[in-house]
């Protein structure tokens, strides 16, 4: 697959959903355009690395919303602690609008769409370790990208975007035990550099408090930035 040069900023999943995507450099974005409530949250970083990633995460978000909805305001917050939700990105007010934020390489994407939840991962070429490759992924999950990849994106890269995207549908993040959670994709289109999928998500031994997996996601693969992997599943 070839990799264009251009970031994308409107995808489509298989089902049909919008995604709208905007992007932010990190270290190189100005948190004067932050809100009050935002500015909030930049003050609870506790490393500069987070506070840089914050920043163009948050102008990110606001960059894919006036794509999305010109005109539109809102400030961009997280899920209080006590949802099994907690810590996911949102908008407030809401507007009936899904918002996932992610970092790499320097740079912060958002990905914004109507409906219910959604989940974006940006990864650079991921070299993996035997100990890591044991620990991220589930029996055979991995070996499921060797075909959805064939002659294209790093299947590892692919893997561990993808099942990061679908952690954040899910809401729980890296809370959940990796090894109990398989994500089984299906390809079913190619076109340039992106793979259309449709998942299936495997668990068993989970622990309470996670909430309920979704069973079934449309999910996009997109070769970006060159060697890495942006993936969106919703």
């Amino acid at each position: 697959m070839s990799v264009g040069v251009r970031r994308p900023d409107r995808l489509l999943l298989p089902n049909g959903r919008e995604v709208v995507l905007g992007w932010g450099a990190v270290g190189q974005e100005e948190d004067s355009a932050l809100s009050p409530l935002e500015r909030e949250g930049l003050a609870r970083c506790r490393t500069d690395k987070r506070r840089r990633e914050f920043v163009a995460g948050r102008l990110a978000a606001h960059r894919a919303l006036a794509l999305l909805e010109p005109g539109l305001r809102a400030e961009v917050t997280v899920r209080e602690d006590g949802w099994p939700d907690s810590g996911r990105p949102l908008f407030s007010p809401e507007q009936g609008l899904a918002l996932s934020i992610s970092h790499s390489a320097g740079l912060a994407v958002a990905g914004v769409a109507r409906g219910g939840p959604l989940g974006v991962d940006l990864e650079g070429r991921v070299e993996a370790s035997e100990a890591f490759l044991e620990e991220a992924f589930a029996p055979d999950e991995r070996e499921g990208y060797f075909a959805v990849c064939e002659g294209g994106m790093d299947p590892t890269t692919a893997a561990w975007a993808m099942k990061e995207a679908v952690l954040k549908v899910w809401g729980v993040g890296l809370r959940a035990p990796l090894q109990k959670v398989a994500v089984r994709p299906v390809r079913l289109h190619v076109s340039e550099n992106q793979v259309s999928l449709r998942l299936t998500l495997e668990t068993w031994e989970l622990p309470p408090g996670l909430g309920e997996p979704p069973e079934t996601l449309a999910a996009l693969l997109v070769e970006w930035p060159p060697g890495g992997a942006l993936a969106i599943a919703g």
